[in-house]
């Protein structure tokens, strides 16, 4: 949704050369007069930009077992969803397209469509990907200036210097000479000390999300859990087992219920309650505002929590309006679109969800993570596989999961091989996300107040 905006422009300074409104916006042309002799993109990296382009069908793999290629959608600012990763031939990506090979500390850059003008390094897990058509990847002289570059392209300055540079074809959209020529500010050693602690904070954000997902794979291979996101095509059910009110082949794969009894036989287990189980709501394109309080859809799930900085806002009053209390430590997941997408909020903000999700408020530290980890790992994954259906060409979570999803009680070992370990890991996690933040919030101050204490956090 486009906001409504009128202002003034002195017609001498109209130039034949673009007739969008938006290149005369007054915020606009302050930040063009005041940065017009301040250093571009291009002074500060090595080499040239680099587009990315998206491979044939054929040549995407399983994820895992070729190179991590990045969509628009995957990169947010600051962070990339290593969740939303896909993976192509490796052949492919060091022969046809090694011009956009990204390295950990690149900075990847969107520059197309509705998710345009988005910046966040390579992470230091990845030690090689590649990217769609839509993002362009520039190699820096230092770590410590690519992650400077991070926060001045995410920084409300340069949003402001974007909105009146790109063009519009079908889409919005910035090539790369547009984006080598954007003013930044200069950078130098007083930021050196900041940029240290950022690519710390930064490595350690990385690290915890790949400790969490090592924590959910050692659930799966402990208990040999059999599901597997491939097709199931060849299995019978006897006639005595079909039931009419479910047709969908998920339920009658015997993967699903193997995977399922792996886990539940023979162990005491409760589900879900239903007093701290509720759904999210609509606010309506209508409302979306470009600040206020983040609006959260399933796209907004990134590395088991939610993006902060979403594409859409709605209104303060909806907080109360709407009623959801949100709180830091609820788990909540997606019921429609992709079912089984799980974050825990790890941050008291307030967020509005939208009616896709579902959130789960746990009585405690141990049902969070336990709840967690179930929803997240392959024996979760039977469940949503299990419970969905398809309308309206979309994906939806039956409400039969509530009824269905067991449960099994948290023991010594439970505590001692999960809980523990990933409530490490998230703590961890959220004290970097912390930590980059301040630092973001600091150096984005810094361009306008020269006061700014810039040798502590």
């Amino acid at each position: 949704m486009s906001n409504l905006e009128i202002f003034i422009t002195n017609p001498i300074s109209i130039s034949p050369k673009s007739f969008y409104p938006r290149n005369y916006n007054p915020n606009f042309l302050l930040v063009k007069d005041g940065m017009k002799n301040n250093p571009t993109i291009k002074d500060y990296i090595a080499g040239e930009i680099k587009g990315g382009s998206t491979p044939p069908a054929y040549l995407f793999t399983s994820v895992g077992k070729g190179i991590p290629f990045i969509k628009t959608a995957a990169v947010t600012r600051h962070f990339i969803n290593v969740n939303d990763l896909q993976s192509i031939n490796e052949q492919f990506h060091r022969t046809k397209i090694k011009r956009s090979i990204t390295r950990p500390y690149d900075v990847i850059y969107t520059m197309t469509g509705k998710f345009m003008g988005k910046a966040a390094m390579c992470p230091c897990t990845i030690s090689e990907m590649n990217m769609s058509q839509n993002s362009v990847v520039f190699h820096n002289n230092s770590r410590e200036e690519a992650a400077f570059l991070t926060i001045y392209l995410n920084s409300q300055i340069n949003r402001i210097q974007v909105r009146g540079t790109y063009s519009i074809t079908k889409q919005k959209f910035m090539n790369q000479s547009k984006i080598a020529s954007l003013k930044v500010f200069q950078y130098d050693a007083k930021y050196d000390y900041l940029m240290g602690e950022y690519l710390s904070a930064f490595d350690t954000y990385y690290k915890s999300v790949e400790a969490i997902k090592r924590i959910i794979e050692q659930f799966n291979s402990k208990h040999n859990l059999v599901f597997s996101d491939e097709a199931q095509y060849g299995f019978v059910v006897k006639p005595n087992a079909f039931e009419k009110r479910m047709l969908a082949p998920n339920y009658y794969r015997q993967d699903v219920s193997l995977t399922i009894n792996g886990v539940v036989d023979g162990k005491d287990s409760t589900i879900l309650d239903p007093e701290r189980t509720s759904k999210g709501d609509e606010v309506g394109s209508a409302n979306y505002t470009e600040e206020g309080i983040p609006f959260i859809k399933t796209s907004d799930i990134i590395n088991y929590d939610v993006d902060y900085e979403p594409d859409c806002f709605c209104p303060e009053y909806f907080v109360s309006q709407l009623g959801q209390g949100i709180k830091k430590g609820d788990i909540i997941f997606a019921k429609d679109g992709k079912p089984g997408e799980i974050a825990i909020i790890e941050e008291d903000s307030n967020v509005v969800i939208s009616s896709g999700l579902v959130k789960y408020h746990p009585k405690d530290d141990e049902e969070r993570y336990w709840v967690f980890l179930l929803l997240a790992s392959k024996y979760g994954d039977a469940y949503f596989k299990k419970w969905f259906v398809i309308a309206s060409t979309m994906l939806h979570l039956r409400q039969d999961f509530f009824d269905d999803f067991k449960i099994p009680e948290i023991n010594d070992e439970v505590m001692a091989d999960y809980i523990n370990p990933l409530k490490n890991a998230f703590e961890k996690k959220r004290t970097a996300y912390e930590t980059i933040r301040a630092i973001k919030d600091k150096v984005e101050k810094s361009f306008t107040d020269t006061n700014v204490d810039l040798t502590k956090i």
